[in-house]
Parts: C-alpha cells; structure tokens; sequence
C-alpha cells in the first residue's frame, strides 16, 4: 500500500528531521491504494509524469516537493497544476523526503561529502526537534572543538554523529579548493562548465569544508562559525558569494541538482528493502533544467 511507503521513508528519512518550512511526506494520494510501482525523481515535470504512467506506477517520489507553497486553487491553468491534476487523473500518489533526506546521517549531505574526502563530520544546523531519537545538539562552534580534540587524539570518525543540515567535514588529508573541485567533477560526471568555484588563494588548502547540497549560503554564517574555509554546494545568489569572499570563505557552486542527482539510485536502495514488494525505478527522463533532452 501507498502507506508502507510512507513508513518507508519515514524510516529511512524521518520528517522530524525536515527543515521546519519544508513539505514533506505524502503530499497527495490514498495511503490505503495498492502499490506495486514507485518512482524516483528529483523534479517532477510532465516528461517524469509521461514516465511514471507508462511503467504503471502508483506513486512517485519526488524530491523537491511538488506542492511546496499552500494551494488555494487547483484549477489547471498553471503548469505544475496540470501535473497536479494528471497525478490525481491516473491515481499516482505523490511524496517527497526533501530536507529530511538531506538532514538524515547517511543521507545526501553525507553521500556529497563522501566524493570530498575522510574525516569527522557533524551538522553544521544540528537536529534539535523534540520527537528525534537524537540528543538535542551543542552549537556548531562546540561541536567543532569537540571535533578537533577528536582530530589530535588520533581517532578520526569517517560518519555524521547527528542529524541535521549541512555538513562541516574536518578533512584527514587537507586539500586546495581546485583538487576538491576537479574530484567533484569527476566523481559527479558533470563539465568544467558545470562547475564555478571561487578560489581566494591558487595555493590554499583546507581542513574544515562545509557541504550542503542545493542551496545552502543560508548556513554560511554557520559553517564559517565552524572553521570552514571552503563551502561546496549547488548554488548560492551573487551576494552570497561576495559574503563568502569577505569571510574568506573559497566556495565551488556545482550547480542545484547537480549536487542531488546522483543520490537518486542510493536512495532507492535505502528503500528497497522496506517496501520489498514494490518495483523502484530511478527516472531516466529526470533532467538538469538547463539541459536538452
């Protein structure tokens, strides 16, 4: 049933942990329908819904929420509407993990970092609402003392102790914003034109890197509060980056769903074995928005 999906993710992705303006979970459709298919996707677009009917899907995970902002009509005479009102035609539920996938411990956040390099990780805006199986956290500033005692102790930890937003990442092996860059390429398969980073100094190598995928300048102040140095995430709005260039904080932009696109298959497997009666498919018509089919 659509409902165990929901259960599904909920395991897998608590909605406690979604940033508190989020919408997430099950967004339309009848917990109570027969489920056989799902699929996976970043964006929901008419080419993702073609998709999701053809292979006879009952439900679609989206991972930016489709109905995001409260709906006072639903009237089709908007595009995302007309999704909207196609999913419900054809009996397709919608649900969405976003923030709360990001915040998870092994989530997206964590999976970016992976391509970064080993070292100790904590939440750069820690989990701190009250129904979480987690502690209510310390400041991003104590966490990282706690960080660097762990460091000089010889003990490093390779995992995300808490839940939470955005990742500050102490690096074993400290490495120059250009490396970080042309690994995040690589390990991401996208161009050199995918990618912008703004590099403060040719030589500079860094310890402490902030992570968040999609748009993540809104924790900068937290991060450089850290002693990040470096911020990798997908895109950030002009002022941000001159922000981060007066805090002498280097930043590679690798574009928004760059940075989210990829965790797609990973999620479906965190899933699988939840719903282990239920096809997952990861969409092949999910598209960078400025790129052609």
């Amino acid at each position: 049933m659509i409902g165990e999906l929901v259960l599904a993710m909920d395991a897998v992705a608590p909605r406690h942990l979604a940033a508190t303006w989020d919408n997430t979970g099950l967004l339309l459709g009848d917990p109570s329908r027969l489920l056989r298919r799902a699929l996976l996707t970043i964006d929901l677009t008419d080419d993702v819904l073609d998709e999701a009917i053809a292979a006879k899907c009952e439900a679609i995970i989206a991972y930016h929420p489709p109905i995001f902002e409260p709906l006072k009509q639903l009237t089709a005479m908007h595009a995302h509407e007309q999704i909207l009102l196609r999913c419900a035609e054809n009996k397709i539920a919608i649900l969405s993990p976003h923030t709360a996938l990001d915040a998870v411990c092994g989530g997206m956040t964590d999976w970016l970092a992976d391509f970064i390099g080993d070292g100790t990780r904590v939440a750069l805006e820690p989990a701190t609402n009250l129904n979480s199986p987690v502690q209510e956290a310390p400041s991003a500033r104590a966490l990282n003392q706690a960080r660097t005692r762990v460091l000089v102790a010889g003990r490093p930890q390779v995992h995300s102790q808490v839940h939470g937003q955005g990742r500050a990442l102490t690096l074993i092996k400290p490495r120059t914003t250009n490396d970080i860059a042309k690994q995040l390429r690589t390990s991401l398969r996208l161009s050199a034109g995918d990618v912008a980073y703004c590099e403060l100094q040719k030589s500079r190598r860094h310890t402490c890197v902030a992570v968040v995928p999609g748009s993540g300048a809104s924790l900068l102040a937290l991060a450089i509060e850290a002693g990040c140095t470096l911020m990798v995430t997908g895109e950030a709005k002009h002022h941000d980056v001159l922000h981060a260039r007066e805090m002498n904080c280097d930043m590679i932009l690798l574009g928004h769903t760059n940075s989210e696109r990829g965790f797609m298959p990973h999620f479906a497997k965190q899933l699988q074995p939840h719903v282990q009666n239920v096809r997952l498919f990861v969409s092949k018509r999910d598209r960078h928005p400025l790129h052609s089919a």
